[in-house]
């Protein structure tokens, strides 16, 4: 089976979301309405919910939205906390306020067990370093793109990166599933997004199987098997 390791399920209509029966989603979240719509979207269609708050968004999240998407993923049992993390890329404005919303979240991560659902475009260090002192035993990071030096470390500390369809066209992505172990790739679409032209969704993650299968020198059925595998770990499927 494929999984979608990281797709915004709730900008989905319920029409989509039932065309993408045969792929697994895990599905993030941007804020708590998102979140809420997340957990929705978990009892009707299945999917691997992952609340809290984006850090786009966190610089017009208030003090309140914290403590609810704080309080909603108490409550609700979700097994994944995302989509969270640290961006110095588009947001660096926020910095400081992204640093103390993540490290609130992975308290929660380390606290009920959790997987982490990490968004850390030019923080990728910061992010891994925030992860590892705050005792987090499973993290997914998001269409990494960062350091191929950094890898070695992801790894060791059990965590896992996502490969997007954007590896296609996206040469430091690509440099990047080359030199990542498929040991700790999963796939993921970030859909609904554009990227340069591609629509990404989730049945492209089929696509970035294939270029995976070529990239490891094994067939896609193994490919398949190895990603689902990693997933599964992930996630506890």
């Amino acid at each position: 089976m494929l999984v979608d390791c990281h797709c915004h399920c709730h900008e989905f209509g319920d029409e989509e979301l039932a065309k993408f029966a045969g792929i697994k989603l895990v599905a993030v979240s941007d804020d708590v309405r998102s979140s809420e719509r997340t957990l929705e979207l978990a009892r009707r269609f299945g999917v691997v919910p992952c609340l809290g708050i984006h850090p786009w968004n966190v610089g017009k999240a208030k003090p309140e939205d914290l403590s609810e998407a704080l309080r909603l993923i108490e409550r609700s049992e979700a097994p994944c906390i995302g989509e969270v993390g640290l961006d110095k890329r588009f947001v660096p404005e926020t910095y400081d306020k992204q640093r103390e919303f993540f490290s609130e979240f992975l308290r929660l991560a380390r606290e009920y067990d959790l997987v982490v659902n990490v968004h850390a475009p030019d923080a990728w260090a910061d992010a891994v370093e925030a992860l590892r002192k705050a005792d987090v035993d499973r993290a997914l990071i998001h269409w990494y793109t960062g350091p191929l030096n950094l890898l070695e470390e992801i790894a060791q500390y059990g965590f896992y990166i996502s490969i997007n369809p954007a590896v296609k066209i996206q040469k430091k992505h690509r440099d990047v599933a080359e030199a990542a172990k498929p040991d700790m790739v999963v796939l993921e679409s970030d859909g609904p997004y554009e990227y340069r032209g591609l629509r990404l969704e989730p049945p492209m993650v089929r696509e970035t199987l294939k270029t995976l299968a070529e990239i490891w020198r094994t067939t896609p059925e193994e490919a398949e098997e190895k990603l689902y595998l990693n997933a599964a770990r992930l996630f506890k499927l």
